[in-house]
């Protein structure tokens, strides 16, 4: 309990090495509706509460020491008390009181609107009055918060730690995805362990990368555990690095779901389910637009490799870039249908559209030599007018009045910038009514650009801020994005470029 007593918190840190959000301390009074609202808040999602392990008690009363014990007894049933060392061993979903000579334990539980005999008798402020005096700290950056802001935060370190628990069982994972992996779904029974550590009868939840078959793993499971849980499925982000996944970058964005990946068209997948659960408030929308405005004014892509060379002379034709694709990639094989190799692309680019001006960029993983895909450029020249290995996409975008695609997420990135994309395939953000599509996926509603860029950059993926290795929004992501881009040409950069190109060659080749 003493790693909470040295910090006035008045939210615990979800995790015990985390920073708390909230704290007591001179701060500027906030309006009572504020308090109230996020009072409300606080104690609907149990913010007043660290995460609770996965095997956590569900008590009337919790009791922190003996003494606290013994005044639990006089008002509690021996059945309904549990004497615990430590909060994460309480689930608080009945927790009515809490006994405990531990000051920020007891404020915690008035903040949650449960007795709290030894912080009433002390004479602590009742609730309201806490968080009108409440100063917020981001856990980021270290700025002061708003109590809105602040309650916000800590509802995504409390929601991010809570998908950790079990911990999470990783499956038929290299050890450097594990390594990207264990931020992501790190939980109050500690970071995620490969699939041989597996505790029986824990009914643990397992995780595997994109649109890896689950049979394996469940059989695998079910040697050592009992009811194995829901499997979460991961791939990469839509804002995921400065550099290459296949050059071992690691990813500031992880999309994890239990559904199947956002590039499965041929189910129900985890995007589509982020959009039906969604409620696109004018905050949401506001926040959504706000983010677009600055990753096209910051010129960000997925992976923001590239160099920014000069766009071919269009002559006044209409400029589409058709971007290439990996053809043995999951999005292809998942997501399309008639038009699966990057010769057909170019090939139903030019039907459609014989007048204009083709630019044809050949995919960053295809460049290696490590996946198929490729064309020659006479290949490519059949049907494309210029072969532009090395634009960056940024400068492809700007360049661009249409974009003609199979499924890649370029044609996402051109829709967050204003233009015109024709889809032959079925990505995920396809088919509500902002894209024009020659094979459209069903879908039950249509979407606003900004409620798009919601469901695909706020609501579906989880962030990682690099600095401080901490859960975080996507605003903090792209600023960390932002700052990493910025110092790529610095000598240790370089560096590490240089060692992550030379651990990717050894590895693809022994």
């Amino acid at each position: 309990m003493s790693r909470n007593s040295a910090i006035p918190t008045l939210l615990p840190p979800p995790l015990p090495r985390w920073p708390s959000v909230l704290r007591r301390g001179a701060a500027p009074a906030h309006d009572m509706d504020s308090v109230q609202a996020a009072l409300r808040r606080i104690r609907a999602e149990r913010l007043y509460w660290p995460a609770p392990r996965a095997r956590a008690r569900r008590p009337r009363a919790a009791a922190f020491s003996p003494g606290a014990l013994a005044a639990a007894r006089l008002a509690f049933d021996d059945a309904d008390i549990v004497l615990a060392r430590d909060p994460e061993m309480i689930d608080p979903e009945r927790l009515e009181a809490v006994f405990s000579t531990d000051g920020p334990v007891a404020v915690w539980a008035l903040l949650g609107g449960l007795r709290a005999p030894v912080a009433e008798g002390a004479g602590v402020p009742d609730a309201s009055t806490l968080l009108g005096q409440a100063r917020g700290v981001s856990p980021w950056t270290g700025e002061t918060l708003n109590l809105e802001a602040a309650v916000e935060a800590q509802a995504l370190l409390r929601a991010s730690a809570m998908r950790g628990r079990g911990p999470v069982i990783l499956c038929g994972m290299t050890p450097w995805k594990r390594r990207c992996v264990t931020p992501f779904l790190t939980g109050p029974d500690g970071p995620p362990r490969r699939r041989g550590a597996m505790l029986p009868g824990n009914g643990q939840p397992r995780a595997v990368w994109g649109a890896q078959d689950m049979e394996e793993s469940a059989r695998a499971g079910s040697e050592t555990t009992a009811g194995a849980a829901a499997a979460l499925r991961i791939e990469d982000g839509f804002l995921r690095s400065i550099g290459l996944g296949l050059r071992h970058t690691p990813p500031l964005s992880l999309a994890i779901a239990p559904a199947p990946p956002y590039f499965d068209a041929t189910r129900r997948n985890g995007f589509e389910d982020a959009v039906s659960c969604a409620d696109f408030t004018a905050a949401l929308t506001a926040r959504a637009a706000a983010l677009r405005t600055q990753l096209v004014s910051l010129g960000l892509t997925k992976y923001n490799v590239g160099r920014d060379v000069a766009p071919p002379d269009t002559a006044g034709r209409e400029a589409i870039l058709a971007p290439g694709q990996v053809e043995d990639d999951a999005s292809i094989r998942l997501g399309a249908r008639d038009v699966r190799r990057n010769i057909d692309l170019l090939a139903q680019t030019r039907r459609r559209f014989p007048d204009a001006f083709i630019l044809y960029k050949p995919h960053p993983d295809v460049l290696t030599g490590w996946r198929p895909g490729g064309l020659t450029e006479d290949e490519a020249r059949r049907f494309a007018d210029a072969v532009l290995p090395d634009i960056s996409a940024t400068a492809a975008l700007a360049w661009a009045d249409r974009i003609a695609t199979i499924t890649s997420l370029m044609g996402f990135e051109a829709l967050l910038r204003g233009k015109a994309v024709t889809t032959f395939g079925r990505p995920f953000y396809a088919g509500w009514g902002l894209t024009d599509d020659l094979d459209p996926p069903p879908r039950d509603r249509s979407l606003t650009i900004d409620e798009l860029t919601a469901a695909a950059l706020i609501l579906y993926p989880s962030y990682i801020d690099p600095a401080t290795r901490l859960p975080a929004p996507a605003e903090i992501a792209v600023a960390a994005l932002a700052r990493q881009r910025a110092d790529a040409d610095l000598p240790r950069a370089r560096l590490t470029r240089a060692w992550r190109d030379m651990a990717s060659w050894m590895m693809a080749r022994f």
